[in-house]
């Protein structure tokens, strides 16, 4: 039964996990509050406290909500804050479901993967036809690099003044892990690659540090040779995103020894990255080890970014690879168009009482309703309603 409605079913884990959800909120807060792109210190300090008492006996921080993959990264506020929405916890359901980052293989991800999910939005279609083909039915909206719809985590004119003191900056993305991975890769070999190789031409060097490795030596050894460590937040932080933006922003040029949704970001922000040969890290997922086949296609996807991101890499393969991934420009909506797909969820979910039986036969009605409509809102509606549903 608790199974069979969306408000049913996240009424009830709600309050199941009502304890642990205001627990990680309280302490999400906490660390929101702090600037870790100034104040690193204080975030390592809290994210060493959290690992010590919420992560001691395995597991991973985050709350226990229907949609929660929406939260994470501040992906959920930034495009409801872009639409002109004031964003609340109401659009967890309402809004479709944000995939969170670039999961490069033809995996259907977790997030579609689960009967209550009525809609979904990722960045760009590259595994389009592997979603549709298991949730046929299903609209999936592709929206570009979600980092467009955010704001600056500081004003205009803090970013210059920043930016002033900061000159010429080489900001550097080490390969990351999370609660159930590990990561290997040369670290005192990375360090001296980019401070010796690359930093010479630059006047300072950003390094971020992702929440769950803050506390990780590769950092303290930068901040040895003379670099800066940041980080954007919390996995759940809203202001994750905002704070990412200002990072690459106050940047020249960026580097990395991994895959990670970063890589498009400076595309779309006109930032080059660059790919670090041989300092390809490998993660081993703990959790759940890969197929062969997956780690094929995961390969596969990195000989390719660590050749078309290297100094003097083919720019329309670049171009390309950004389009598949991360959509490219042409898939960027307007705020009106992010209403509009808003409103269609609410739609299905009002329309169907939230049965999830009924998601697919009410969604096809709306299509078919719209496809009638010679009003702005309705051609609107059909025209991202069908593209959403289009399997190629």
């Amino acid at each position: 039964m608790f199974d069979s409605n969306i408000f049913v079913k996240s009424h009830m884990l709600s309050l199941r996990h009502y304890a642990n959800n205001s627990r990680v909120l309280t302490i999400t807060k906490k660390a929101s509050e702090i600037d870790s792109l100034r104040d690193f210190d204080s975030f390592r300090s809290l994210v060493v406290q959290l690992k010590e008492h919420e992560l001691n006996e395995g597991g991973t921080f985050g709350t226990n909500r229907l949609a929660s993959e929406s939260l994470f990264y501040g992906h959920l506020k930034a495009l409801v804050e872009y639409a002109g929405l004031d964003y609340s916890d109401r659009y967890r359901l309402i809004f479709p479901n944000i995939e969170h980052g670039i999961g490069w293989l033809q995996r259907v991800p977790n997030n579609v993967n689960q009967p209550f999910v009525h809609c979904a939005i990722a960045q760009g279609g590259y595994r389009k036809k592997t979603i549709c083909s298991l949730r046929r039915g299903m609209p999936l909206y592709t929206v570009g690099p979600y980092i467009h719809y955010a704001a600056q985590y500081y004003s205009d004119s803090a970013i210059e003044e920043i930016k002033a003191r900061l000159g010429r900056t080489l900001l550097v993305f080490p390969a990351h892990t999370y609660e159930l991975s590990d990561v290997t890769y040369g670290k005192e070999r990375f360090v001296d690659t980019v401070m010796q190789k690359w930093a010479c031409s630059f006047d300072s060097v950003l390094v971020s540090a992702y929440w769950h490795d803050a506390d990780d030596e590769v950092f303290s050894l930068f901040d040895k040779a003379g670099a800066r460590v940041v980080s954007s937040g919390l996995r759940e932080d809203p202001l994750f995103i905002s704070r990412l933006k200002t990072l690459i922003t106050l940047s020249d040029a960026v580097a990395g020894n991994a895959l990670g949704t970063h890589i498009g970001y400076c595309d779309y922000l006109n930032k080059p990255f660059y790919m670090i040969d041989g300092d390809a890290a490998v993660i081993a997922d703990t959790g759940n080890a890969f197929k062969s086949e997956e780690e094929r296609q995961l390969d596969e996807v990195l000989r390719i970014a660590s050749d078309i991101y290297k100094a003097g890499g083919d720019g329309a393969r670049r171009l390309e690879f950004y389009r598949r991934y991360w959509g490219g420009s042409d898939a960027i909506k307007t705020p009106e168009e992010i209403r509009c797909m808003i409103g269609i969820s609410e739609d299905v979910l009002r329309l169907s009482h939230g049965a999830v039986a009924e998601f697919v036969q009410v969604t096809g009605a709306l299509l078919e309703e719209a496809s009638r409509e010679e009003s702005h809102e309705g051609i609107m509606r059909y025209r991202l309603l069908s593209q959403a549903m289009e399997r190629d």
